[in-house]
């Protein structure tokens, strides 16, 4: 697949409207559940924090940081001398990582609203340049790869994670087969989908595209076992859908609830489901 066909082109702006108002409808939700998903972040951050090859000393822009991962480990890893410049497109979600930043005492952080497309920064700024799960929402994904290729200093590194395919992502695949026939579909912008780089290479030959040199994709999968005691999909579904569950009524909600766990039940496994999740991490270095 060719970088620019997996890049919707029909007015771009627009579609990037849509993008932020989609993501400040869920805004609220990423902030009430960020310390439950703790556990979760940290499976993701550490492999693509190593891929990087972060340092302790290192300039770091994090993109589309979001409610704080992973610029808020990041932090940690670069100091003493090193910071983080967290970054979003949408100002309700960066508070949360400005919140969580301050309650957490780091102080090596700086926060800047920014187009992944028209990054504000001069050229040769950063160390490291990382991005997780915010590059398949950009509606011309090669000039955002192109910036980030920009702002990096020679011989810098940048490190992006996307969602593999939507099947091969259990709680994504329930939720949203599910869930619109209750509420609106998830606000997402067209092709802007979580899966738009799922198909193995494309995110490779999108870096090759925008000029990086050393280019690898890897994959990272792993199996979630959420117990059976509860709504584990409570989490996913809020921050997938935000507001928009506020229009169902108490019963609309409960009959969504029984769909979803009707859907979970194949892969009920005596006190746990056994789920399967699958990322991948692009890599690559500018000239």
């Amino acid at each position: 697949m060719n970088a620019n066909d997996a890049t919707p082109h029909d007015d771009p702006e627009a579609l990037k409207a849509t993008v932020r108002e989609g993501w400040t409808v869920k805004s609220g939700a990423w902030n009430r559940w960020a310390e439950q998903l703790a556990e979760l972040a940290a499976r993701l951050n550490e492999p693509l924090i190593a891929t990087a090859e972060v340092a302790p000393g290192h300039e770091v822009l994090d993109l589309a940081s979001g409610i704080g991962e992973p610029a808020l480990t990041t932090a940690r890893r670069v100091a003493p001398g090193g910071r983080v410049t967290a970054s979003d497109l949408v100002p309700e979600m960066l508070a949360g990582a400005k919140r969580r930043a301050a309650e957490a005492g780091i102080d090596n952080m700086r926060f800047e609203i920014a187009d992944m497309e028209a990054l504000p920064f001069d050229d040769a700024s950063f160390d490291r340049v990382m991005c997780r799960f915010g590059i398949m929402f950009c509606p011309r994904a090669e000039r955002a790869l192109v910036e980030a290729r920009r702002v990096l200093r020679p011989g810098g590194r940048a490190a992006f994670m996307v969602w593999g395919p939507r099947e091969d992502n259990t709680l994504f695949d329930v939720v949203q087969t599910v869930a619109p026939d209750f509420v609106p579909a998830p606000p997402f912008a067209g092709e802007l989908t979580p899966f738009r780089f799922g198909a193995a290479g494309s995110l490779a030959e999108a870096l090759r595209a925008a000029g990086f040199s050393e280019v690898e994709e890897h994959e990272l999968r792993f199996t979630p076992t959420p117990p059976a005691s509860g709504p584990f999909w409570r989490q996913n579904l809020e921050m997938s859908f935000g507001t928009l569950l506020d229009a169902l009524s108490s019963d609309e909600r409960a009959a969504l609830d029984a769909a979803l766990e009707r859907a979970f039940a194949p892969y009920l496994d005596g006190d746990v489901y056994r789920l399967v999740a699958h990322t991948r991490i692009g890599t690559g270095k500018a000239a």
